[in-house]
């Protein structure tokens, strides 16, 4: 620090001696020389667009495959850095050949597509002159020749269902009748102890009551200081950004011609994306020719298989019908039985339940009470928050005073001074806001 303040005060004394022009110099020095020092910290990030570097040209080969033979109609693309540089559609025999006017061994990825298959793509691939490369693609459809064997299956199990509906039919009956008896003994033991247990839920229904009362007082509170402190934070931050704004304007010429560049990049990547787009609508589109002709072979033979698979289904819900009522009944049992012992088991958990609503009451009432005293308690610290607000007002008046007359350039080391003590009070105000914040969090806490 020492070596910093000699460097600052020989700078302004220099400035004295100098026309107008001289003095903007030293100005910037300064800054600099202060934010070397580890006074305030700076980024500039310069977004670019990428580029591609480009030497020489060069084509590949793409076979696609599947499980079934070639893939025609199949769209290859190859991009770089998110920029397509070449694309081509594979022929009856799944070959496509894809051109790149220029390329200097960049790491690129290659995307393969089609609407009968699953999309594959390759990353990180260098490519080289003449190179070949495979895919095998995966069918996200069932081919014709699978359809119609399953269409079999669904025919050889419609007589399967319905035999499973007849068997689970016959137990259904006799499964009622077991479960409406257990049923009215349950109804006969719960009325007994509906009288002992609407007095308990009265009791709890006024705990819960004021319990709810003072738990919205105590989060009312919270929110309120939760606020204020946001709003001071923000405060401080703003005070921060101001003064990075101010040392930032030392530096907005080197900015300028930065930007100049960015905007020359854009434009020359822009105008060569359009070109390649171009070509992927062409590839696209013969892609797209090569789809539909796929779509009504895969549609005709679907066509022949429905009315079979829709016979199975029919028969198949049928016997889930009948086994799930069937399930139904047993379900119905278990639970009628259940009941009846949870009957006898409510009968004594009613008169317990009883006390305890008037002891939850109690203790409701002990928390609304303690709600009170803490809303009481918080006005209190009120008044220390005005005079800390009136404060950060006359604060603020005076660094907008000094700013100005930092901008007039004068006096530099007496305003730096004064800059350090209006520094100096905005952290001692700080410090004030967080002990009656810290106060304001131990009194909520101490009434939780």
């Amino acid at each position: 620090m020492p070596i910093a303040e000699s460097t600052y005060k020989n700078c302004i004394f220099n400035y004295q001696k100098t026309n107008l022009s001289t003095m903007k110099k030293k100005v910037l020095i300064i800054g600099l020389l202060l934010t070397s020092i580890g006074s305030y910290s700076f980024q500039s990030t310069f977004h670019t667009t990428p580029t591609i570097s480009i030497k020489e040209a060069i084509s590949i080969s793409v076979n696609v495959g599947s499980s079934t033979g070639a893939v025609s109609g199949a769209l290859v693309k190859i991009t770089l850095n998110g920029v397509t540089i070449g694309a081509a559609t594979t022929d009856a025999t799944g070959k496509a050949t894809v051109a790149i006017a220029s390329y200097n061994k960049q790491a690129v990825i290659i995307e393969v597509s089609h609407v009968l298959f699953k999309d594959q793509k390759m990353t990180e691939v260098i490519l080289e002159n003449g190179k070949v490369i495979s895919f095998v693609l995966k069918s996200k459809t069932e081919s014709a020749a699978v359809i119609t064997e399953k269409s079999e299956e669904h025919k050889q199990n419609t007589e399967k269902y319905n035999e499973n509906k007849e068997n689970a039919t016959k137990s259904t009956e006799e499964l009622k009748k077991e479960r409406e008896e257990t049923e009215r003994a349950t109804e006969e033991k719960n009325r007994a102890t509906q009288s002992t247990q609407s007095e308990a839920d009265k009791q709890r229904a006024q705990a819960e009551k004021e319990r709810s009362e003072a738990q919205r007082i105590k989060d009312e509170k919270q929110t309120q200081i939760d606020r204020d402190i946001k709003a001071r934070e923000e405060a401080v931050k703003k005070r921060q950004d101001e003064e990075e704004a101010r040392q930032k304007n030392l530096e907005n010429s080197k900015v300028v011609d930065a930007k100049t560049d960015e905007e020359r990049a854009k434009k020359e990547a822009e105008s060569k994306q359009k070109e390649q787009q171009k070509d992927v609508k062409s590839a696209e589109e013969k892609a797209k020719e090569a789809e539909q002709k796929a779509k009504n072979e895969q549609k005709s033979a679907e066509e022949k298989a429905k009315e079979e698979k829709e016979k199975a289904e029919k028969a198949k819900d049928q016997a889930k019908d009948a086994e799930k009522k069937e399930k139904e009944e047993k379900e119905d049992n278990n639970k009628a039985e259940k009941a009846e012992k949870e009957a006898d088991k409510d009968a004594k958990d009613a008169a317990k339940d009883a006390k305890e609503a008037a002891k939850d009451a109690e203790e409701a009432a002990k928390e609304k009470a303690a709600a009170e005293k803490l809303e009481e308690q918080l006005k209190e610290f009120d008044s220390d928050q005005k005079k800390i607000d009136e404060d950060r007002k006359e604060l603020k008046k005076a660094q907008n005073k000094l700013d100005d007359k930092v901008k007039k350039g004068k006096k530099l080391d007496k305003l730096k001074k004064e800059q350090d003590k209006l520094d100096e009070s905005n952290k001692k105000l700080d410090e004030k806001q967080d002990k009656l914040d810290d106060k304001r969090k131990k009194a909520i806490k101490k009434a939780k």
